[in-house]
């Protein structure tokens, strides 16, 4: 009410008004619809219309002052006021009949038609503003109504964006987790391919060692050939020059001591002799000492062979440990995108599927299709490969895969596991 009065106060007033003049002509009991003979005549009419209102009966008393007056009756004499219903006095006895009361003139009848046309039309004034009342009230309630419906649509609205903003806020962190999963695969990928670059590396510096050792000590082994052949060469220069100066010696005393030339001749083979034998002693050193490098190189190429095969083994072990694993990565991925589309396929597939006529409810088949991009069944790809054991029941679920085309599958690289797969239909 208080907010009907702010919004229309000229309304609200108005209607204040209307009751208050309803209730007036309640206290008055005024029928408007009885004769003027059931009233008393038409003076008793207008002292009960004198009461209603003093503009009234300001305009009654105009009209009596301006209508002719009978010739019977006093130009004085006032018209008698009915008094209120509460200050009427009982009833009295019924008095002797009197005299008739004079008929009113047509002037008076005049009047008093044109006072009831203004009092229905001040009625109906009264009820217009009363209806207007009425009507301003309930535009004021139906647009209350359509306030609370827009208030009600505006909030389902905003709950839509939150639901979406929260939908696009779970895509996001989906997004950031498979990120996070495959910078943590890459990242183990390229450790792992870092590790086997470092030992390659270590083994390359180690066989580099290796070989500049061996470089080292076939230098060294050269010239300790080169020592000993340099020294036999003294050796044999030292004994030809010996051997000239006892040539020299032995022909001038040729003549002079035959005897102790032949003396100085046999310690001569003797000292050749033993010269003859520290030269073989040398070579046979010499020989055994490149036997023992050549053993040595010998060994340290099969040792070369040994860790060659045992880096490779190694290094094929990493390699398929890192590829076992990546496998295995690769297959719970794989479980898992199966996991989430297989149903919805197999929810599809039962939407177009029908079950044949007498077929028990406990059948299964298995089925291979392959799909292209978009989940759309090759024609002719879809085929049986383990049947249910009953031929009806198989070629209506290949049926219902051509029917349900396109299937929902995943779009990206998780698509390649639905290119050719085996499907596990039961109803």
């Amino acid at each position: 009410m208080w907010q009907i009065l702010k919004r229309y106060p000229k309304a609200y007033l108005w209607s204040g008004l209307l009751h208050l003049t309803l209730l007036v002509l309640m206290l008055t009991g005024v029928d408007w619809l009885v004769r003027n003979q059931e009233v008393g005549g038409f003076e008793n009419m207008v002292q009960a219309q004198m009461r209603a209102t003093p503009d009234i009966e300001r305009r009654v008393e105009a009209l009596r002052a301006a209508a002719p007056r009978p010739a019977s009756e006093p130009a004085s004499k006032p018209l008698p006021i009915a008094p209120p219903e509460s200050e009427q006095e009982p009833e009295a006895p019924p008095q002797p009949e009197s005299p008739p009361e004079p008929v009113p003139t047509p002037e008076q009848e005049a009047a008093a038609a044109a006072l009831a046309e203004q009092q229905a039309a001040e009625r109906e004034r009264v009820e217009s503003e009363r209806q207007a009342a009425l009507e301003a009230e309930r535009e004021a309630e139906l647009e209350r109504q359509r306030e609370a419906a827009r208030a009600a649509e505006q909030q389902a609205a905003r709950e839509r964006e939150r639901q979406a903003e929260r939908e696009a806020e779970r895509e996001r962190q989906r997004q950031a987790d498979l990120a996070a999963q495959r910078r943590a695969e890459e990242d183990a990928r390229r450790k792992a391919e870092d590790e086997i670059r470092r030992k390659v590396a270590e083994e390359a510096e180690r066989r580099a060692a290796e070989e500049a050792r061996r470089r080292a000590e076939a230098k060294a082994r050269r010239q300790q050939a080169a020592e000993a052949e340099r020294l036999e060469r003294e050796a044999r220069e030292q004994r030809e020059a010996e051997e000239a100066a006892q040539r020299a010696a032995e022909r001038a005393r040729q003549q002079q001591q035959e005897a102790e030339r032949q003396a100085q001749l046999a310690e001569q083979r003797r000292a050749e002799e033993a010269a003859r034998r520290d030269a073989e002693r040398q070579r046979q050193a010499e020989q055994e000492q490149q036997r023992r490098l050549e053993q040595e190189r010998r060994r340290s190429e099969a040792r070369e062979r040994e860790l060659d095969a045992a880096l490779a083994a190694e290094l094929a072990a990493e390699r398929s440990r890192l590829d076992a694993a990546a496998e295995q990565r690769m297959a719970a991925a794989r479980q898992q995108t199966a996991n989430k589309w297989v149903p919805a396929i197999q929810s599809r597939v039962r939407q177009f599927w029908v079950r044949p006529s007498a077929s028990r409810r406990d059948l299964e088949t298995v089925v291979n299709l392959r799909l292209e991009a978009g989940g759309y069944v090759v024609p002719g790809s879809v085929r049986v490969i383990e049947g249910s054991g009953n031929a009806a029941f198989d070629q209506s679920v290949v049926v219902a895969i051509n029917k349900a085309s396109p299937l929902p599958v995943p779009d990206g690289s998780q698509f390649d596991l639905f290119e050719d797969f085996n499907l596990r239909f039961r109803p």
